[in-house]
């Protein structure tokens, strides 16, 4: 039987029976710009670099049968209004995050059915971080997912960062810590080449998004 974690599963937490559902992809928010003496538009959509997308809106309808009452107000209060990371069984190793709410309660003798919008982030998260550690002195590769995102460097002693972009070179210095480096950034499924020079531990530490 299908469930989804709403911080706790719907069938062994609140015995809720899921409908078939549809998870929609983020639709792309596109930028056109119509220029006087220009045959068609100008396409702005990504004028930060890359893609845009809006809120990935899911419908879904669970139904509570039998004595159902205790169970439909014990979902109501755990859920309604929250923002709160989702799991779908179909796609356990990812989480969306998102705002639920309950848009409809329809009781029927012997069964209620609850209706629930989530209005979600575009990108759907790996549950787990991707951590690259690197002992002492050493070079890796920093691949990505589709979400742009900038990974945190831990580091146990100073450390001198040689980042490869397009054949430059960039040299940056850490002192032990914790740091966020925009030269770190990483594209949609985008790659990074790091040296790394340190007598100590450097971790680079980032979750991937995904559509």
């Amino acid at each position: 039987m299908s469930s989804i974690t709403f911080g706790r599963n719907s069938s062994s937490t609140y015995g809720l029976i899921v409908a078939p559902y549809e998870i929609p992809t983020p639709p792309v928010q596109t930028n056109y710009v119509s220029v006087p003496g220009r045959d068609g538009s100008l396409d702005m959509s990504e004028a930060f670099g890359h893609v845009i997308y809006g809120d990935r809106v899911i419908n879904l309808t669970l139904f509570a049968v039998g004595d159902y009452q205790t169970r439909v107000s014990n979902f109501l209060n755990a859920v309604h209004g929250s923002n709160m990371s989702i799991v779908f069984d179909k796609d356990s190793t990812h989480y969306y995050q998102g705002r639920v709410e309950v848009t409809g309660i329809e009781k029927r003798d012997g069964y209620c059915a609850i209706s629930v919008t989530v209005t979600a982030e575009p990108y759907k998260y790996d549950n787990s971080e991707t951590t690259v550690t690197i002992n002492g002195t050493g070079r890796t590769t920093l691949s990505n997912g589709k979400m742009p995102v900038v990974p945190t460097v831990v580091c146990t002693a100073e450390t001198t960062l040689s980042i490869t972009v397009n054949l430059h070179v960039s040299t940056i210095t850490l002192s032990a810590g914790t740091h966020v480096v925009p030269e770190l950034a990483l594209s949609p499924n985008g790659s990074l080449r790091v040296n790394v020079t340190s007598e100590g531990k450097t971790t680079f530490k980032y979750r991937k998004g995904w559509i």
